[in-house]
């Protein structure tokens, strides 16, 4: 720069009182362009399709997917939020979180972060979900519309928050119907596969076959029919199971899963569209989005001839 030019701009900025905004440069040239989803197992289908529904807005915005484990882990949630902290990647996206409200509404104040269908009760945090008690008291109700009196739940107790609502879904859908709730039609074996079949043969040992199921996840409802099918119950015609998720094997396994639909894809892509708003104004208000959800009605569910 020529003396005469350097002579004006020293001129203008004294006039406008000017100042580098040093902290916005620093910024920029720390950021990483990583964004870290953290999910707490990667054995169950509907993460991966939340995490392909992150990954096609992330690749958009030019920005990179990390996955991590948890398994549902407090310590190695508060690892990766260091790698945040330390500036190693840009934003966190949760998938389930064990963390406290208190916890996560105090990291969610000073780094961008989101949580992305697993509810943490009361947390000030952006969010993406369905209206998990809604849901599970449709299902519950589209059973006992179809002639089901006897519904047994195939629940995960309170491990996650999600499933609590469930269960109080289920627990409205009985009420307004007139049936008495009865804890003793209830399992609490978890969320996976396994879990599914602990639950059937649980049921198994009781004096009657419940009408219907409703299961807490299609992974659930998959492994009770597993278990059914090989103790010569054939589900959709000696018992019906209804799901929830509508998992891609829920829709081919035999019998279909009749489930409840969460739009996995669009709960991924809004989540990162949220993260990118805290990106870009981490003072921006968080947003709490409830994405509609639906019956898929397969064969699983023996239906009452005014449904057939």
């Amino acid at each position: 720069m020529k003396p005469k030019t350097a002579d004006i701009v020293k001129d203008a900025i004294r006039e406008l009182d000017y100042h580098p905004n040093f902290l916005g440069r620093t910024l920029r040239r720390l950021e990483t362009m990583k964004i870290l989803v953290l999910a707490p197992t990667i054995s169950n289908q509907f993460y991966s399709r939340i995490i392909k529904g992150i990954q096609s807005v992330a690749e958009e915005e030019g920005y990179h997917i990390m996955l991590a484990v948890t398994n549902a882990r407090r310590d190695a949630e508060l690892e990766y939020i260091e790698m945040l902290q330390r500036k190693l990647v840009d934003g966190i996206i949760f998938l389930h979180s064990t963390l406290s409200a208190e916890e996560l509404s105090e990291f969610a104040a000073s780094w961008p972060m989101v949580l992305a269908n697993e509810i943490v009760k009361d947390a000030e945090i952006p969010l993406v979900t369905i209206d998990n008690q809604k849901a599970a008291y449709e299902a519950t109700r589209f059973l006992i519309d179809n002639g089901h009196r006897t519904v047994a739940l195939a629940s995960a107790g309170d491990l996650y928050y999600s499933s609590t609502l469930r269960r109080q879904g289920y627990i409205d859908a009985l009420s307004e119907s007139g049936i008495p709730y009865d804890p003793n039609l209830v399992t609490n074996e978890g969320f996976s596969f396994n879990a599914g079949r602990r639950s059937a043969e649980q049921i198994m040992q009781w004096s009657k076959l419940p009408d219907a199921v409703f299961a807490v996840a299609d992974s659930v409802a998959i492994g009770m029919t597993s278990v059914f099918h090989q103790n010569g119950i054939e589900v959709g015609k000696d018992i019906s199971i209804i799901g929830f998720d509508n998992n891609q094997i829920a829709e081919y396994y035999i019998p279909s899963i009749t489930t409840v639909s969460q739009p996995q894809l669009d709960i991924g892509q809004k989540a990162m569209e949220l993260l990118m708003n805290k990106l870009e104004d981490l003072s921006c208000e968080n947003r709490h989005i409830v994405l509609p959800h639906r019956i898929e009605i397969r064969t699983s569910v023996k239906l009452s001839k005014s449904e057939t």
